[in-house]
């Protein structure tokens, strides 16, 4: 996504943001609604998963919910809390006539007004400038601006990627806002088009030259990221970030959004890559799968848990294994094994000697560490094979493993059946060694004691 004026908006979106727009703009505080009254709105106006419309609105620059972007709402959090405020940007006034009106015009002529007094300001070669605008002056400037438009331009700056600046505001509505040097960025935009193109090329360029300070500094080339140790580095970052969570904060809080661990700059990367939000919500799938977290509820979610807390095992592994989750699995796996009478002819005789007897035991089936094999596989597919046949094929099975595994009573001879077949057709996708080796061995651990 380059260029906002240039992404035409379906009907979803149009009307979703339209309702918001047109409530802020009857608002006699020209508060922005909240997700609750919006969600419930949009629901009675037909529009079935608003949530997801929401999260479909074109942005510019970072398409995950950290760093510096762009779009036609403000940033919104990826769990969405029933009170969080849905503010519409400049670029949505631009987009629709409905929020002209009451934004964008607005904003435009405070805009120039705010460049032409950073233009005119006295400078001091002993000073760093600073220009302040307050609602009086801005009220002698306009007195034609409605009162109830001119208490709300610093909340419109402030959504804005490059313009928000330290303001206060006094009891009766009156403000005093620091005007930023970055006014000076949109002297050329004389329209809302204009300012909105300005404000998504100033976004590109700094995540260009972000982009090129990394390559810059790094003083040999990375070598290629080892896609098995990634994997493994983003369950026990996500563990070990989820066991600091239970130690460090209140207990009032129990349940953290996993994509917390994302902030954490001790954390957040492995081998000079940052984590992205799908392979965390991968590590949380595989982790509440493996019985080291317990998900609060599907809210927001994807394969798994978006809001989760740390279990007892998930501790012990902290603990006990430096969050090495694979080694943690492995251990557990080669724990007691608990055996079962079939057939009994005769008496059992307890603290005897010299008899015989003859029994038939058998393991029982825990299913814990198929899961997690399935689990795995189905997060390996794009990397064992390119081809999207061959993903689909192995999905199938690997589908047909996870249904076994997970019944009531699992059939030792079935799971054993349908294992060797997932083991032969990884064993038939060369693609990248590496992560072949880690499939094998997953499922060979999952079927070796049945």
């Amino acid at each position: 996504m380059r260029d906002l004026t240039e992404v035409p908006l379906d009907q979803r979106q149009y009307g979703l943001l339209t309702m918001i727009g047109t409530q802020q703009a009857s608002d006699p505080d020209g508060q922005w609604p909240m997700w609750d009254w919006v969600e419930h709105k949009a629901k009675l106006l037909g529009l079935e998963n608003p949530r997801e419309v929401l999260g479909s609105l074109p942005r510019v620059g970072a398409a995950e919910s950290f760093g510096l972007s762009y779009g036609f709402t403000a940033p919104v959090p990826r769990i969405l809390e029933r009170d969080t405020r849905i503010a519409l940007t400049v670029a949505a006034a631009w987009a629709l006539n409905e929020v002209r009106y009451d934004l964008g015009d607005p904003f435009l002529r405070v805009l120039h007004h705010m460049i032409a007094l950073w233009r005119s300001a006295p400078r001091s070669p002993n000073q760093v400038t600073q220009v302040i605008l307050t609602s009086e002056d801005l009220q002698l400037a306009f007195p034609q601006m409605r009162a109830r438009i001119i208490r709300l331009v610093p909340d419109y700056f402030s959504k804005e990627p490059f313009l928000h600046s330290s303001w206060g505001k006094q009891q009766d509505g009156s403000w005093t806002m620091d005007i930023p040097q970055e006014v000076m960025w949109f002297e050329h935009a004389h329209d809302l088009q204009g300012y909105v193109h300005e404000a998504c090329s100033r976004v590109n360029e700094v995540i260009r030259a972000d982009r090129a300070a990394f390559l810059t500094g790094q003083s040999e080339p990375a070598p290629p990221l080892d896609p098995v140790v990634h994997i493994g580095a983003s369950r026990t970052a996500l563990l070990t970030w989820l066991w600091r969570q239970k130690h460090e904060r209140s207990s009032g809080v129990p349940l953290s959004d996993v994509l917390g661990v994302l902030a954490d700059e001790d954390l957040c990367e492995d081998q000079g890559v940052r984590f992205t939000e799908e392979e965390i919500d991968r590590a949380s799938e595989y982790l509440e799968t493996a019985g080291l977290l317990e998900g609060g509820g599907d809210v927001d979610q994807k394969a798994g848990p978006a809001l989760a807390r740390i279990t007892a095992a998930g501790e012990d592994c902290v603990e006990n294994y430096k969050a090495d989750v694979s080694a943690y699995i492995r251990k557990r796996g080669s724990g007691p094994v608990t055996f079962h009478i079939n057939t009994n002819n005769g008496n059992i005789a307890a603290n005897s000697s010299g008899f015989t007897q003859n029994a038939t035991t058998q393991a029982a089936v825990d299913p814990a560490q198929l899961l997690a094999a399935v689990t795995l596989i189905q997060q390996l597919a794009p990397s064992l094979t390119p081809d999207s046949q061959e993903q689909q094929a192995l999905r199938a099975q690997v589908d047909e493993l996870q249904a076994a595994a997970a019944a009531p009573m699992p059939d030792r001879g079935v799971l054993r059946r349908i294992g060797e077949g997932v083991l032969s057709t990884i064993r038939g996708l060369a693609h990248s060694p590496d992560v072949q080796r880690l499939a094998i061995e997953a499922v060979e651990q999952g079927i070796q004691n049945l």
